[in-house]
């Protein structure tokens, strides 16, 4: 069987046909979604928007906590920010609904037109591969960006994916493996720049600026590779798009 393995650099990229999708915001989107299911948490609801958040908060009730950011701080009436770490000692709520500059958004235009997508990192990158393959041989990388630019860490990140799914795709049949241009890019950055996470994450704009904000530790944090073998998958639940552990 042969497998096709893509990377997109941004959600608003013309997105070829997947049978499965992960999406990346590294910093730290997807890797809150993956501590969330790890410290406890069941089910997570993704929006795009603040306003969204508490309107969904309003019809779920109130036992539903909001998490997330606007320029890496939780917005006003916000329960929880978008730290993995401080999620991971407060102990995560059993259901929450999250909004994020970036991830949430990402995350939602990767589940237009793809029934399998999940929320991939360093932390559960193998994990997150392996349930890819699982789901069919056309799998894409999806980077979230930031605000609409090019991320550094979340494209070497696709990278270490793709090295991943090259490494796994032979244990689930596969005989022949393509890369797209994009997956091919995203491999040479990840064997040029890595296997360092963090030092990338740390000369990335976006780690200097949430450095400045206090989240140094995140940085780290964020860059431990196969920490996790939780994988985030959206499902529809009454009619709603939710991340599932798993």
């Amino acid at each position: 069987m042969k497998y096709t393995f893509d990377v997109a650099y941004l959600p608003c990229e013309a997105l070829k046909k997947h049978d499965a999708r992960i999406v990346v915001d590294l910093l730290r989107a997807t890797t809150q979604i993956t501590t969330f299911f790890d410290v406890g948490g069941e089910v997570l609801v993704p929006v795009t928007e603040v306003d969204e958040a508490f309107a969904m908060k309003a019809k779920l009730g109130d036992d539903w906590k909001i998490m997330g950011e606007r320029g890496g701080l939780p917005a006003p009436g916000f329960d929880f920010g978008n730290s993995p770490l401080e999620l991971k000692a407060a102990g995560a709520p059993q259901h929450a609904i999250i909004t994020t500059s970036n991830g949430t958004r990402a995350i939602m235009r990767a589940v237009r037109d793809c029934a399998h997508v999940i929320a991939g990192c360093a932390r559960n990158a193998e994990a997150a591969a392996w349930d890819a393959l699982c789901a069919g041989p056309s799998v894409g990388v999806i980077c979230a960006g930031r605000n609409g630019e090019f991320s550094l860490e979340d494209s070497v990140c696709a990278g270490m994916l793709v090295e991943k799914l090259l490494a796994l795709a032979p244990s689930n049949g596969a005989g022949e493996m393509e890369l797209t241009d994009g997956a091919f890019a995203a491999l040479s950055l990840w064997q040029s720049l890595g296997p360092d996470v963090t030092a990338i994450c740390r000369e990335s704009t976006h780690g200097k600026i949430l450095s400045g904000l206090g989240f140094d530790n995140d940085l780290f944090f964020c860059g431990e590779i196969d920490a996790s073998s939780t994988v985030p998958v959206v499902k529809e639940i009454s009619g709603v798009p939710a991340i599932v552990g798993r």
